[in-house]
């Protein structure tokens, strides 16, 4: 006879979650690399700033080698975050009708206790993934990390996790692109350098908001750029609908794209991936960040039988009994973490 599947199993939900697509986001898919999970509490990384090796030595011939110094490094540790978002499934969510459900012959409560699961987890997943493409766009545009975390209490006042990685490839022009005199491709150029000093490179400039509008007003840069940006389609087609807009490919080779998405902060406002008026340049191919994800620990079962259980995963599902209220809470935990690869290879502008 057949073994019954328990739909509502975590190793079950968990499988069911590992073969679902990744959600596309855009800073986060651009410039974090997925550096696995860890089976450690904390993470220990090399942290370096600038990786510039320099030109092999000429010799003479019998000189044998001329040694050469070793790039600067230092060992750091970090701390993983906690992500629990959860929803919680009431006998009333299960025993009347929902939204699109037939009028007649409609589902069991069992039947939308089921389906609760799957909605639930999308949504999950879905508010995970926009976490990390905030922690990727603090590092990013701040090139640091306040976390502020929810406790039996509420919402901490201040920040409790913070990790500061010294950067500062801040870039400011002499004249704002908003002025008489601006020179956009000498900008552009001058910055490019500067990361490419420090390590890094360049193939992709994301425009944050007004900023094209800007570049418009300039017919002889306007003149330069590719506009039919033929192999920029993906790009296009994968991020439809997320405020990304492909704009071309510079003189010299490089992507460029406008990113005037929004997102709902922790304090409830509306507020650009991008700031206004702000410029991110780096390389999608060598990229800048990492992510990396710790384990997951929660307490399986109960009184006696009760015990803790060790998932080395990206995040894991766990469904949550309360049978004195008759509630049933879905929750996906995931421990993520952003380190930088070099802490030089990317830059910000500020242009208006």
């Amino acid at each position: 006879m057949p073994a019954t599947l328990n739909l509502f199993d975590t190793m079950t939900m968990l499988k069911a979650v590992e073969q679902m697509k990744p959600i596309p986001k855009f800073l986060g898919d651009m410039f974090c690399a997925d550096d696995g999970v860890s089976d450690d509490d904390h993470l220990f990384y090399d942290y370096r700033k600038g990786d510039q090796t320099g030109l092999a030595p000429f010799v003479a011939p019998g000189m044998g080698g001329v040694t050469i110094g070793r790039e600067g490094f230092e060992m750091r540790q970090v701390a993983f975050s906690r992500l629990a978002p959860q929803r919680i499934v009431t006998m009333r969510d299960i025993s009347v009708r929902q939204f699109g459900e037939n009028v007649i012959g409609g589902l069991t409560p069992a039947e939308r206790s089921k389906r609760k699961v799957a909605e639930d987890l999308k949504v999950l997943r879905t508010v995970n993934q926009n976490r990390r493409n905030w922690m990727a766009r603090e590092v990013l545009i701040k090139g640091k990390l306040e976390i502020t975390r929810y406790t039996q209490e509420g919402r901490e006042k201040a920040a409790s996790m913070f990790a500061d990685f010294g950067f500062e490839n801040f870039y400011v022009p002499a004249t704002k692109w908003d002025q008489s005199g601006a020179r956009f491709e000498y900008d552009f150029e001058k910055f490019t350098e500067a990361i490419l000093e420090e390590g890094g490179d360049v193939d992709l400039i994301v425009l944050g908001p007004g900023v094209f509008d800007t570049m418009l007003e300039n017919e002889f840069y306007l003149k330069s750029l590719d506009l039919r940006a033929a192999d920029l389609g993906e790009l296009q087609t994968r991020y439809a609908g997320q405020g990304i807009y492909v704009r071309g490919v510079t003189r010299n080779g490089t992507k460029m794209v406008t990113d005037v998405a929004k997102f709902r902060n922790d304090d409830g406002e509306m507020e650009y991936e991008i700031p206004y008026g702000h410029i991110l340049l780096g390389s999608t191919v060598n990229k800048p960040l990492k992510i990396k994800h710790g384990p997951i620990t929660k307490v399986k079962g109960e009184d006696d039988n009760a015990r803790h259980e060790t998932y080395v995963k990206k995040e894991v599902p766990f469904r949550i009994g309360d049978s004195d209220n008759d509630t049933i809470t879905n929750r996906l935990v995931s421990c993520p973490t952003i380190i930088p690869e070099n802490v030089g290879a990317w830059g910000v502008m500020k242009v208006l």
